[in-house]
């Protein structure tokens, strides 16, 4: 809501949201935005041009009353005269040297706030995560010290080439990156960069072909698999499993912190995940030693504190070759991400409904059922993430590895195990135990329960 009136420090004080218009300053007004902060602002028609003028000082009460009505004097004296401000806050900022550097520190800034996109959502922090992590690894070597005004684009023709030279993927989100910093830095939301004119924009053109990947592992190769990982140092041993047994992203695990571990339970908080929403994981015996960890991350690095986010792929590499070697033959390279989709995959051959399927993988729903249907189907995935540990350990003990993988050896008493190992029983006992309840009540075609 906008007002009119004298600006006062009372005035201010009452501005909860909306806007205070200035009557003794034409032009200027305060905002309240929605994370707390009162920012300075004008808005006027230039007599000459007759363009909208917007622009912004900064917030109260570093920027004072006085200081406010003094610079938006300043603005009108030359939008009167029919001038154009911002042509002079540009020069300016040229004057100071505005580098790729700084200019992509604002723009990190503008995302963090929610002022770099139309959506008007400050970004998660793992997306302003990806975005350092291009700009640090592919944009500052090159183009850091840069004036971001010299950028030219073939400048960014050459950068994107010659990355898809090596990666082609990463060329594509490198595009992709330089197309929305440049597009903020030469668009109304990034004017305190004031590019007039933006090299990025037919970025977009260049695309190199991407094959979308349809890679699972068969059983012969999840068998493969444990007996190679298991010649593994222990924390890639424990870190690849728990890819595999929670059908969980790359860095959710790698990333993972001990105290998202309680009772058994892991719950990937909402802004680990990808959908920002909070993933509850009941984690069978096996999963739990895996998880395991004394310190404040499940998988440390060894040198800094924080978790481990090398060597990773080196392993993985390392696993393919003994894997090859066992099979005798080539096999298809994998990625963390193929042991999730292997996950998935199974569920149709363990009998998973679709719904409890795609809750496992944290996977959003989708139209009126997103917005009606919010049962977490939390007990279902419980019962049936047992259900897949269960048929990997059984994969570990016909490969004969299940001691070297370090798989729990339960003892229950001997009445319950009957003919099976101890560890079958306690599983199948678990996801009876879970189920129970819901034998009673009908069950519909996709497996939920009706009222």
């Amino acid at each position: 809501m906008s007002q009119s009136s004298s600006i006062t420090l009372s005035a201010i004080g009452q501005l909860l949201s909306g806007r205070l218009h200035d009557t003794h300053t034409p032009g200027l007004f305060l905002e309240a935005t929605k994370g707390g902060k009162k920012v300075w602002k004008y808005r006027r028609r230039s007599a000459g041009n007759k363009a909208i003028i917007t622009m912004r000082l900064g917030t109260f009460p570093t920027n004072s009353i006085a200081d406010a009505r003094e610079w938006a004097r300043e603005l009108n004296a030359q939008t009167e005269g029919g001038l154009d401000p911002r042509e002079e806050q540009r020069e300016l900022i040229r004057q100071q040297d505005m580098t790729v550097e700084i200019a992509h520190g604002l723009y990190l800034a503008a995302a963090r706030e929610g002022r770099a996109s139309r959506a008007k959502r400050p970004n998660k922090p793992r997306t302003i995560g990806d975005k350092l992590e291009i700009y640090t690894r592919d944009i500052a070597p090159m183009l850091g010290k840069c004036s971001v005004f010299d950028i030219t684009e073939n400048d960014l023709i050459r950068l994107v080439e010659t990355k898809g030279k090596t990666a082609k993927i990463r060329a594509n989100r490198l595009a992709a990156e330089l197309k929305v910093f440049f597009g903020w830095a030469s668009g109304l939301r990034g004017l305190e960069v004031g590019l007039q004119r933006d090299p990025a924009a037919r970025l977009g053109d260049l695309r190199f072909p991407e094959t979308s990947r349809d890679r699972i592992l068969g059983l012969d190769e999840l068998e493969w698999f444990l007996v190679a990982v298991a010649e593994e140092p222990r924390d890639f041993r424990r870190g690849m499993l728990a890819w595999l047994l929670t059908a969980t992203r790359f860095n959710e695990v790698v990333r993972a912190r001990t105290d998202e571990i309680s009772d058994g339970t892991w719950t990937i908080p909402s802004d680990r995940s990808k959908n920002s929403k909070a993933h509850v994981i009941a984690l069978g015996p096996w999963g739990q030693s895996l998880m395991a960890s004394t310190g404040d991350w499940v998988f440390p690095a060894e040198k800094v504190n924080g978790p481990r986010k090398t060597g990773w792929y080196v392993a993985r590499n390392r696993v393919h070759a003994r894997m090859e070697a066992l099979a005798g033959r080539p096999i298809a390279r994998f990625t963390p991400h193929d042991l999730r989709r292997t996950a998935r995959s199974n569920t149709k051959r363990l009998k998973v409904d679709f719904d409890t399927a795609e809750a496992m993988m944290n996977h959003q729903k989708t139209g009126l059922e997103r917005i009606y249907d919010v049962y977490g189907l939390e007990e279902e995935k419980a019962a049936w993430f047992l259900l897949w540990e269960r048929e990997i350990v059984r994969l570990a003990q016909k490969s004969g590895v299940a001691e070297k993988l370090e798989i729990p050896n339960l003892d229950l008493p001997a009445a319950s195990t009957g003919q099976q190992s101890s560890w079958q029983a306690y599983l199948g006992h678990q996801a009876t135990r879970i189920t129970v309840s819901y034998s009673s009540r009908p069950v519909s075609a996709r497996g939920r329960t009706s009222a």
